[in-house]
């Protein structure tokens, strides 16, 4: 995992080579499960005009309103059973993939098909997350330059941040009293804390939680006593002065609360930095728990089953068979 995290600077800078000049449509479903479905959310709280849905949700209980006839499908490996289904429920797709020949990029309502040049990834999405949100960055006219340029400057600084937070909260692990793991976040970067927490839970087999601050706030603070907290706080403005409020108020509940501020980049580009000290936080504890074979509990992605069909009609048959 460690060596595939250590690409992240180099394949985002050829990502965003690659795909510069991409334009992406606006006001279509952007659709996926997983890290896919977590880089779009990061650009609906931009103020992109998308619509994210997960795909498994969307191909059983939206598909047959026939609201649009263009969507963005999100696969890294193009191979996720619920995404590659949702390809039949639109006329046209575009495709964003790490692998160009895979059965969605390859899917006969696919018009366009979008590399997003992160190489072979074995473990968590990790070069597949940051180089899926600089895609859809630029599709949108937003220019992350600056952003690649700074994680590649400080990027030995995340490890240690990283390697730093393993250590304290893998200490804390060892509290038969722990209730909880949250990551939480705002804005843009509530997409981040939902894919720290899947990357987290992936690698460490713990149950990592990630939500917005304020959904945490609102109610399940009262599980903050005893509990780990790490948040993704904004640098400045009211949000910052209720985020240093929620944080203090838990803390003095017996919290223990870490918080983590983006002060070199504007907050739009926060989520392309302040994902990094995760991965390297994950690896650090998965050293130390002697846990060294990743997706024991099924597999990286959920691929098509032999007796689960692909094709929507008939997979619509499927479900009926089940009494879904």
């Amino acid at each position: 995992m460690e060596k595939e995290i250590l690409e992240i600077p180099f394949k985002a800078a050829l990502c965003f080579e690659k795909n510069k000049g991409l334009i992406l449509p606006e006001k279509v479903p952007y659709i996926g499960m997983g890290a896919s479905y977590n880089a779009a959310l990061v650009l609906k709280y931009l103020g992109v005009k998308i619509y994210p849905e997960l795909a498994s949700e969307y191909f059983a209980y939206q598909q047959q309103i026939k609201q649009f006839d263009q969507a963005v499908l999100i696969s890294q490996s193009g191979e996720t059973t619920d995404v590659v289904r949702c390809a039949d429920c639109f006329s046209r797709v575009v495709a964003i993939v790490n692998d160009a020949d895979s059965p969605l990029a390859k899917h006969q309502n696919t018009q366009k098909v979008i590399d997003i040049w992160a190489g072979t990834e074995h473990f968590s999405s990790s070069k597949t997350y940051i180089n899926t949100l600089l895609t859809l960055y630029l599709g949108h006219g937003i220019d992350a330059e600056k952003a690649v340029e700074s994680i590649t400057k400080r990027f030995d600084f995340f490890q240690e941040l990283g390697n730093f937070l393993g250590k304290k909260v893998f200490k804390q692990l060892n509290r038969k009293t722990l209730t909880g793991l949250y990551i939480l976040g705002s804005g843009p970067n509530i997409g981040t804390a939902h894919q720290a927490a899947l990357v987290l839970a992936e690698t460490t087999r713990l149950p990592f939680v990630g939500m917005s601050l304020a959904q945490f706030d609102n109610g399940m603070k009262e599980a903050s006593p005893r509990a780990i907290v790490i948040s993704l706080a904004p640098s400045k403005g009211k949000l910052a002065e209720r985020s240093r409020r929620v944080l203090d108020l838990i803390e003095e509940s017996g919290a223990v609360v870490y918080e983590l501020v983006e002060d070199e980049l504007e907050e739009k580009f926060s989520p392309i930095s302040l994902i990094l000290p995760f991965y390297f936080m994950a690896n650090y504890i998965a050293r130390k728990m002697n846990i060294s074979e990743p997706f024991v509990v099924g597999q990286k992605i959920n691929r098509t089953e032999d007796n689960v069909p692909i094709n929507s009609e008939d997979y619509n048959n499927y479900l009926d068979s089940l009494n879904f």
